[in-house]
Parts: structure tokens; C-alpha cells; sequence
């Protein structure tokens, strides 16, 4: 019997039973560490040949915890970001590591856009003043005004599951589509995405709105600082929905406040929950959302569900998907059940 720990705070038992419909309920053993501490706990990592990760990211996959877990040749991140694990680390021991790569993508591409009008729509004011009792529009049509989408350019910085998200979205809205990637796609690909490929430098003073879509890594860390912010436009919206350190927090409130912005829209903060004193809660023409652009009900079951079969392949010794260290050979043989 093969053994899984789940560092998530879905219930074990309802975990167990999910694996169990797919392999027989003699086929594998779950141990949620929340629910167990000690002796149990450590013996359970030094079992475990799979794990679940936590979402939340408080468990940290680096060479300590791979001491304590001596069998473990799979971890399922049950989620897009992965900066809470060593994967050179887990390759070193041929440790197997899978994301849920796009499994929220619509989500979050949704949620970017809704963003992006609401800033050029100045939504917040405009229902701030209506719950106040006041009409408001002559003061919502003066400076910076409400503006339309269409015919705006909009720059979409990262065109992996989520760029291209926004991007299917919006070619109905008459907007003109900008990508940067470190992956440039091939000419018949851009075409039909009806995207055009430019340098970040040559991006962002031409976009109206940018949106970040990148994951955090030492590359991309501060990739949105005062240098970037000011190539673009005073009247650009900026749309952050990745992770906080991407962008310059002090930066983006400086030219808020100073309007060399016209809005942003941040559901990720450098550091979260957001602090009481963070300079973006003074700024009316920042939108902010508490990390929730992904967490639909939608993307919770597919997460759930995404990361349950990811299991099932590896204890049935399959290679699974959305491999982090693809350096690993594929073939792999299942899990002992002794």
C-alpha cells in the first residue's frame, strides 16, 4: 500500500476516498499532516512516497523536508506557482514535481479584464458615490474621464495558459493585442491568437493597458519597476494578478498618487494579507482584490480533480502532467505497495 501525505487542507478522508474510487480502497493510505502531529506526523513523511502540496504555500519543498521524506518520488503542487519549491533540489533526488499549469487560467483571465474596465469605467467611484446618495457624474466625467476599451492597445506581459486566456477574450472587444514572452511563438501562431510580439521596452509605451501574466522566479523578480513604469503612459491601466514581487509596489502607488498612472488593478501583494499601512489603501484609483482572481468555485473543482487524476497517473506508474523537471526520464515504475 502506497502512502500520500497532503500538506492541503482538504480533509484526508475525503482525499482517501476520492483515490480510493479510482485504485480500490486497499490500493493507498492518505495522511493529512494537519490532522495528525508528532511521531505520527514524521512517520508519515518517512512513508510517503507522494505528496499533495498546500496552496497557501506554508510548506516549503527544500532539502530539509526532503530529509525527512527519504521515499518520496512524486509532489503534486496543487496549484500554478511553485516558488515554495527547490526543484533542483527534488531532481538531485529524482523527486517528480507537477504543477496544475492553466487550471485557473480562465479564471484569472477573467478576473484581469473585469479589472481593466472597472479602472477605465471608474467603477469604485462611480458605486461609492451612488451608495452615498450622490449622482456623481459630472465628477466622474472629469479628468481622467471614463474611456472604452475599444480601440485601445493592450499589452500582455507573459503568454503562457493565462496570456492567451486574455487574449482569446479580448480580440472580440476592437483592441489591438501585444505580447512579450521569453517564448516567442511562431509567426502562424501569432496570427491566429491575433497577437503581435514585441520587447517588453517596446511594449509598455505603446499599451494602454498592461496586463502581468508571469510566474515568480529570480528572472522576473521586480520585473515591473520605476524604470518600466515610466515608459508607459500617465492614462495606462496596470493589471497585476500574478504575484506582488513582480512589480514595485512603492513604485506603482508613487505614480498613482502623482497620476502618472491612471489605475491599477492588484489582486497579489509583495506581502499577503495586505498590511494596514500598504500605500496602495490610500489611492482610490487602485483597485485591489485579496489574492482571489483564481479561486472560483470552477477552478476549485478542477484543481481538486487536475491534481487527484496527477496522483492516480503516478501510482499507476504514469508519467504525470505539468512536470516542473521534465529533465527526469519519463518512464517511471509505480510505487511499491508493501
Amino acid at each position: 500500500m502506497a502512502t500520500i501525505v497532503s500538506f492541503s487542507p482538504i480533509p484526508g478522508r475525503m482525499l482517501q476516498e476520492s483515490l480510493a474510487k479510482q485504485l480500490g480502497a486497499a490500493s493507498v493510505r492518505v495522511v493529512a499532516v494537519q490532522e495528525v502531529s508528532g511521531a505520527e506526523r514524521d512517520r508519515a513523511l518517512a512513508e510517503a512516497e507522494a505528496a499533495l502540496g498546500d496552496y497557501a504555500m506554508r510548506e516549503r519543498l527544500d532539502k530539509s523536508l526532503l530529509e525527512k521524506m527519504p521515499r518520496l518520488k512524486f509532489w503534486q503542487q496543487p496549484m500554478v506557482g511553485y516558488e515554495n519549491i527547490d526543484v533542483a533540489a527534488c531532481s538531485a533526488r529524482g523527486v517528480r514535481v507537477a504543477n496544475l499549469a492553466g487550471f485557473n487560467a480562465v479564471a484569472v483571465a477573467e478576473h484581469t479584464i473585469m479589472l481593466a474596465l472597472a479602472s477605465l469605467k471608474r467603477l469604485i467611484p462611480a458605486n461609492a458615490a451612488a451608495h452615498a446618495g450622490r449622482w456623481g457624474q459630472q465628477e466622474l466625467m472629469s479628468e481622467p474621464g471614463i474611456l472604452e476599451l475599444a480601440g485601445k492597445t493592450w499589452g500582455i506581459i507573459g503568454f503562457g495558459a493565462t496570456g492567451r486566456e486574455v487574449a482569446k477574450r479580448l480580440v472580440a472587444w476592437d483592441v489591438t493585442l501585444l505580447y512579450f514572452d521569453v517564448h516567442r511563438l511562431a509567426p502562424h501562431e501569432d496570427l491566429a491568437a491575433h497577437v503581435t510580439y514585441t520587447s517588453l521596452d517596446d511594449l509598455l509605451p505603446l499599451a494602454d493597458i498592461v496586463s502581468v501574466h508571469v510566474p515568480l522566479m529570480e528572472e522576473t523578480r521586480g520585473l515591473i519597476g520605476a524604470r518600466e513604469l515610466d515608459m508607459m503612459k500617465p492614462q495606462a491601466v496596470l493589471i497585476n494578478v500574478s504575484r506582488g514581487k513582480l512589480a514595485d509596489e512603492q513604485a506603482i502607488a508613487g505614480r498613482l498618487r502623482t497620476k502618472r498612472l491612471r489605475g491599477a488593478g492588484i489582486d497579489v501583494f509583495p506581502h499577503e494579507p495586505i498590511s494596514p499601512d500598504d500605500p496602495l489603501l490610500a489611492l482610490d484609483n487602485a483597485i485591489l482584490t485579496p489574492h482571489i482572481a483564481g479561486v472560483t468555485n470552477e477552478a476549485r473543482a478542477r484543481a481538486l480533480s487536475w491534481a487527484i487524476a496527477n496522483l492516480v497517473r503516478f501510482l499507476q506508474g504514469q508519467p504525470p502532467r505539468f512536470m516542473l523537471n521534465p529533465d527526469l526520464p519519463e518512464d517511471m515504475a509505480p510505487p511499491s505497495h508493501d
